[in-house]
């Protein structure tokens, strides 16, 4: 049986230690946000007439916004008793939008409950068509 021989190991330089450290950086917890219902897109085919109603006796403008115009508020016409309203042609599927008031407030339609996240903290409306 054959002894094994130890050998020594050479010590090994350490190299010099850095002048200022930076301070660790705090990790903080986010809370995860719950995932967003889906919808599903519209879909190529026979586009349909869709009425979009508002009742705003008080607004100067009443627009409509959403997914099928780009998000580029298309107006409402002032029809009677204080109602604003339009007739948009609109693809098979769900639509999400906001009513534009006074070019500056977009909003929820309060007539529709069916809604979304917007994906920034508020709600878009659903047109199903």
């Amino acid at each position: 049986m054959a002894l094994k021989k130890e050998t020594k190991k050479a010590p090994v330089a350490k190299a010099p230690a850095a002048k200022a450290a930076k301070p660790a950086v705090k990790k903080v917890a986010v809370a995860a946000k719950p995932a967003a219902k889906k919808v599903a897109p519209a879909t190529k085919g026979k586009a349909s007439e869709v009425e979009f109603k508002v009742y705003s006796p008080a607004s100067r403008s009443v627009a409509v916004a959403g997914d099928f115009n780009n998000w580029k508020p298309a107006t409402l016409k002032k029809c009677k008793d204080g109602t604003w309203c339009a007739a948009l042609k609109l693809p098979p599927g769900a639509h999400q939008y906001k009513i534009v008031f006074d070019g500056q407030y977009w909003e929820t339609d309060k007539a529709n409950p069916e809604r979304i996240s917007d994906g920034h903290g508020g709600e878009n409306s659903i047109k199903r068509v």
